[in-house]
């Protein structure tokens, strides 16, 4: 097996496919100059065989193999080796059937390498195995002798030398194996000292200590069935003494039932009599009300409601008076605010009418520098790089400049002939047709009438309906805009429906009939409003259950409510007259937050917003109570003795005056003031919706006549355009038409053909203008760039200060304008929120004064009718006389009935708790048998046989109370056992005993394999040795032969040293005529190359592979000595094939084949000749 052909495609020098064909079977030379890539194709071969050192092949990485590292577009290295295998003695394992091997190797840069057998993609591990069964191991080259290898093999000493002959003869293999083996029974013997040491100091102890716990183990199982026989004796005792005692229960329980059931029948005697009695006297009192004014208590209970209402009256006057007077006081701090305020904005107003147009001219000022700034620096950039800027501001050459100006110019020369051709012809034609055209004929006349008169009807419809003011679709669209009103409303309610519910209304009937709603205020949370949301958990938990309380003017409303408003929960109600609050002072709300800063507290009032009505109500809730930022505050605050208030903190923390602390958590469910806070917003939402609701029906009203008139005109004017359409159509397939649109369009044509030319003559006349400016500059190139660079400096440079200065300007005002646009602003906010404060406490304070002259006639009025009652009631209550005697008589006998009625009810108590008592026992012994029936499921079963004799549950036998001590003293056994036993010891010493066995029976197996191997290497190192002997002998006869053969004359053999007999080492004599030399020193630097190549090449020729490499070996050669190489190959290694790379012409005249290599262009080549011997033949 040869190389055939060698296939190169970007690998190295070789950037182009190069096919290296005709390599001669025995004796290939390549040859060519320094740097011209001979080398590159052994690299090629090694790299095919899968080299793995990369600096055997002259590269740091695979991508360095690639054509120029991939750098010229060619990004792949691939190589092919095509072999001849004909052969059958040289045929690799399972390829006998191939004539031919091709093996392919290919890199990417950046990528992976892969590798091809026959073109099917293999592994790398079966390329190598491949080559290795053919002696062709490139990772261990034999068969590659460069000039190192021989210089290495000079340099060897005895033992070296030795080494190589044994891997010539293939012992060292075995050697290396032998060692290891060695190796390896050492530490298996070291393993099996440790396995038994661990068998007698750990296994045999430990099972030792396992059957000690199966024996433990095996009572423990004992104790175990003793437990569950005295179970059953002493929970079986149990079960019969309690069922004797619940048997017990029952009957005394029905005792107790029959004397209960005796009393509650004298206790129901005893209340009829009692019914009787009372009907008795209640027809006696009746005659006394009759006879001495029946009417006394209606007339007090209309004095006591007189009285109520005449304290509504007064509480509800006083503070009507006392909210008028505060309104008062604030109407008019109000009013001097707000015109201080406007005051101060008319002032900022006129400083910012004269600060703004300054600020804006230098704004737009700096914008305009900044740009020029910027245009100038692409300019000098252009400039600086050799270019120039055209009309559009792009940087290009002069050069570029000048084509496209001659381009500009070449298309307006082409424009205008083009363009002058074209409106000849269209002109001749335009001549030709008005020639042509014939008069109107009669039928174009009639439709030409009817489209004018139609256009005229068109216009005045149109005209008509722009003098409706009105737009089309605008019904529609405000009939479209209610019905979504309507659905938005519609929706908005439904989720306050949702939202709130009866929540948070009041739902009760009217107590009297015109009874005044008004006075019912509403639930407090939907009394005040909370200014900043992030508060709100903190008032929340302030005002507490208060929030859900309900508000009314007096406490008379408030009764009525409760007593006969039927209502269906339970509510609180705050009455206005009546209700008492301490709030804080403003000192002491001042003193905390200088005491704890002004950020860290704040009164709870403050944070809300309210009607001043109902400001009793919000002093009652949140008067005494202070808003801290977090509990370090809250505490501090608490605990001050000059504050005495409730204090909340932010997260809803509570503590009190006392230092009571309560929270931790946020309440489960929502926050109710946030919720109330969604609420109000939709119910804003839904008045603006019906405000513009009512806004849209009044303009639907408004405009429907004029868009039905809208509608009328609109059809009209839809079937006077349909009519006109028609006829332009009937026009416009006439003949008279049809040239009358041919000559308008040639018209357009000419017109537009004019227009053209006269704009490319223009265009002509400034191309020329700029090509002979572009020519002048490029006459001067280097001094306009100058000039160009000069001016365009200095135009940076004034563009850049005049940038800087305006951009200073405008920062130094930059402020000033927005501080000033936003002391406006703010100002503007708190005028419009103080006028609409102003406007509402007005509107309030005309409420109150009208609600205070009719407070005042309610009071007068109530204090009158208060007077009258009083003077009847004494007047009756004069006239009336003592309860007759046979009432009091009858109430003694009704008060003794009552009385042994209670003494009944209290032994039926008695006997009821006995009956308790007994059922509790009852239950409980019930109870505690079922929990023995389940804890013991043996008991429902085997209970019937508890107690007999000749059975497992024989007391005679086994004592139940003797039983439990035992069954105490068993459990306290099992327990201590328990704590120490293994319950796997039975299962465990049965595992590990057969570990036990089979480790024995492992340690006696490596012990018997072991002896074993030590005869059989005791055998194998004497067969080592003799082959050894006959590979020294081998080598030595072929190592004289090829030196005599290099260098006639001369001898050469390998002499043998020992050490106790064996051979340890094998030195290298040289002589010459029969007298050898003390040591290679003497010889020249030929000879000893010769030496050295000679000793490879007969190592090589006692193990043979079918390729051999030579790179430059007869380097350090004469003339003659390289012709004798050639000799020797061609007499020793006639079934080898070398490729040598040799530079002298005595070594490969001798080559059946020669390559040459060159580099050209950039590129390796290669040429082939064949020898003269080969030609011959």
């Amino acid at each position: 097996m040869y190389v055939k052909k060698l296939v190169l495609d970007g690998f190295k020098s070789y950037g182009r496919r190069t096919e290296i064909e005709g390599f001669d079977r025995e004796f290939t030379a390549i040859t060519g100059l320094n740097g011209s890539g001979k080398s590159n194709i052994l690299d090629s071969i090694c790299f095919v065989l899968g080299i793995s050192n990369l600096q055997n092949v002259r590269a740091s990485a695979l991508q360095d193999l690639v054509y120029k590292n991939g750098q010229a577009g060619i990004t792949k290295a691939t190589v092919t080796i095509v072999f001849d295998n004909t052969n059958a003695q040289q045929c690799p394992p399972g390829y006998e059937k191939c004539r031919e091997i091709s093996v392919t190797r290919q890199v990417v840069v950046g990528g992976k390498n892969k590798f091809l057998i026959n073109g099917k993609l293999v592994q790398n591990k079966k390329v190598q195995d491949f080559f290795c069964s053919m002696q062709l191991n490139v990772n261990n080259p034999n068969f590659l002798i460069m000039q190192g290898k021989i210089q290495q093999v000079l340099n060897m000493k005895p033992k070296e030398v030795l080494s190589m002959v044994e891997e010539a003869a293939g012992t060292s293999l075995y050697k290396t194996k032998r060692d290891a083996t060695k190796t390896l029974i050492e530490k298996k013997e070291g393993k099996v000292r440790e396995t038994s040491a661990l068998l007698e100091e750990e296994v045999l102890p430990k099972l030792d200590k396992l059957r000690k716990e199966r024996t433990a183990y095996q009572e423990y199982q004992k104790t175990c069935r003793d437990i569950e026989f005295l179970t059953h004796i002493h929970i079986s005792a149990r079960y019969l003494k309690l069922r004797d005692a619940l048997q017990s229960v029952e009957a005394s329980e029905q005792k107790i039932e029959s004397r209960i059931a005796n009393c509650r029948e004298t206790h129901a005697n005893n209340l009829e009599e009692v019914e009787r009695i009372e009907v008795t006297v209640k027809e006696i009192q009746h005659k006394i009300d009759a006879e001495m004014g029946g009417s006394l208590k209606s007339l007090e209970a209309e004095l006591a409601a007189k009285r109520a209402a005449e304290a509504t009256a007064s509480g509800s006057l006083k503070a009507a008076q006392g909210t008028i007077e505060q309104d008062e006081k604030k109407i008019r701090m109000a009013s001097k605010n707000i015109l201080d305020d406007e005051r101060a904005l008319l002032k900022k107003q006129e400083a910012m009418s004269k600060v703004q147009g300054a600020f804006q001219s230098l704004k737009d000022a700096d914008a305009t520098d900044a740009k020029a700034y910027e245009d100038a620096q692409r300019k000098f950039e252009a400039v600086s790089q050799g270019l120039s800027t055209n009309e559009d501001g792009q940087a290009c050459t002069l050069q570029e400049q000048l084509i496209a100006a001659k381009q500009q110019l070449s298309e307006a020369q082409t424009t205008i002939k083009t363009s002058e051709m074209e409106l000849r012809h269209t002109r001749s034609l335009l001549n030709q047709k008005q020639g042509e055209t014939q008069t109107n004929d009669a039928a174009y006349i009639k439709d030409k009438r009817l489209h004018d008169q139609l256009e005229a009807e068109i216009k005045n419809l149109e005209h008509q309906l722009q003098g409706l003011n009105y737009e089309g679709g605008q019904f529609e669209q405000l009939k479209e805009r209610r019905q979504q009103l309507h659905n938005q409303v519609r929706e908005h309610k439904r989720e306050l429906d949702r939202r709130s519910g009866s929540r948070f209304e009041l739902q009760y009937h009217d107590p009297e009939p015109n009874f005044e709603r008004h006075k019912v205020r509403g639930m407090v949370g939907k009394l005040f409003k909370v200014s900043d949301m992030q508060n709100s958990m903190a008032l929340m938990m302030a005002a507490g259950g208060h929030l859900y309380s309900f508000v009314t003017d007096d406490d008379v409303t408030s009764k009525k409510i409760l007593q006969k408003g039927n209502l269906q929960r339970r509510v609180t109600m705050i009455p206005i007259n009546k209700i008492k609050s301490y709030p804080l002072s403003q000192k002491v709300v001042d003193y905390a937050k200088s005491t704890y800063g002004a950020d860290n507290v704040e009164s709870a009032l403050s944070l809300i917003e309210y009607d001043r009505y109902f400001d009793p109500v919000m002093k009652f809730v949140f008067g005494g109570t202070l808003i801290c930022k977090d509990l370090d505050v809250a505490k501090g605050l608490s605990a001050d003795r000059n504050i005495g208030g409730r204090c909340v903190t932010l997260e809803g923390d509570v503590v009190d005056s006392n230092g009571t602390l309560s929270g931790g958590s946020a309440p489960k469910g929502a926050n109710i003031l946030e919720e109330l806070n969604c609420i109000r917003s939709l119910e804003k939402e839904v008045k603006q919706k019906m405000n513009e609701l009512t806004q849209v029906e009044q303009e639907l009203t408004a405009i429907e006549n004029v868009a039905h008139s809208h509608n009328k005109l609109k059809e009209a004017l839809d079937l006077r355009q349909h009519e006109l359409s028609m006829c332009k159509s009937r026009l416009a397939h006439t003949t008279f038409q049809q040239n009358q649109e041919e000559i308008e369009e040639m018209k357009q044509k000419v017109q537009s053909l004019e227009q053209q030319n006269a704009e490319a003559r223009e265009k002509q006349k400034s191309s020329q203008a700029k090509v002979k400016d572009v020519e002048a500059k490029l006459s001067d190139a280097k001094g306009y760039r100058e000039r160009e660079l000069k001016a365009v400096s200095n135009e940076m440079k004034v563009a850049k200060q005049r940038a800087e200065k305006s951009r200073a300007n405008w920062k130094k005002r930059e402020q000033e304008f927005e501080t000033l646009q936003l002391e406006i602003t703010e100002l503007q906010k708190s005028i419009d929120t103080a006028k609409q404060q102003h406007q509402e406490m007005v509107d309030n304070l005309e409420r109150y004064k009208a609600e205070l002259d009719a407070l005042q006639k309610n009071s007068s009025t109530a204090a009158t009718d208060v007077a009258e009652l009083e003077r009847e009631i004494k007047r009756q209550k004069e006239n009336l006389n003592t309860q007759n005697k046979e009432m009091r008589t009858l109430l003694g006998k009704k008060d003794k009935l009552l009385k042994q009625n209670q003494e009944l009810e209290l032994e039926v108590k008695k006997k009821e708790n006995e009956k308790n008592k007994i059922s509790g026992e009852a239950k409980d012994a019930k109870k505690r048998m079922d929990a023995l029936e389940i804890k013991y499921p043996w008991i429902p079963e085997e209970k019937n046989c508890f107690g007999m004799k000749n059975t497992r549950y024989d007391y005679s036998k086994e004592d139940p109370v003797e039983a439990g001590n035992k069954l105490v003293k068993m459990q306290e056994k099992k327990e201590k056992m328990e704590r120490t036993l293994n319950m796997n010891a039975m299962q465990t010493l049965e595992r590990e005993e057969e570990n036990y066995n089979e480790t024995v029976r492992r340690r006696q197996i490596v012990a018997l394999d072991k002896e074993k191997i030590k005869k059989i290497i005791v055998k194998m190192d004497e067969e080592e040795q003799d082959q050894v002997k006959r590979a020294w002998e081998a080598v030595t006869e072929n190592f004289s032969s090829i030196f005599s053969t290099l260098l006639p004359g001369a001898q050469a053999l390998l002499n043998p040293v020992k050490t106790n007999g064996i051979l340890s080492g094998l030195e290298i004599k040289v002589g010459f005529n029969g007298v050898f030399k003390e040591s290679l020193g003497e010889l020249s630097g030929g000879q000893k190359s010769l030496v050295a190549l000679s000793l490879v090449l007969a190592m090589l020729k006692f193990s043979p592979a079918p390729l051999y490499i030579l790179d430059e070996v007869d380097a350090a050669l004469d003339m003659s000595h390289t012709q004798n190489i050639g000799s020797m190959l061609k007499q020793h290694f006639r079934d080898s094939q070398f490729l040598i790379v040799s530079l002298k012409d005595g070594l490969f005249n001798h080559a059946n084949v020669l390559f040459r290599t060159q580099f050209l262009e950039g590129v390796s080549t290669i040429t082939r000749t064949v020898g003269r011997s080969v030609a011959k033949r």
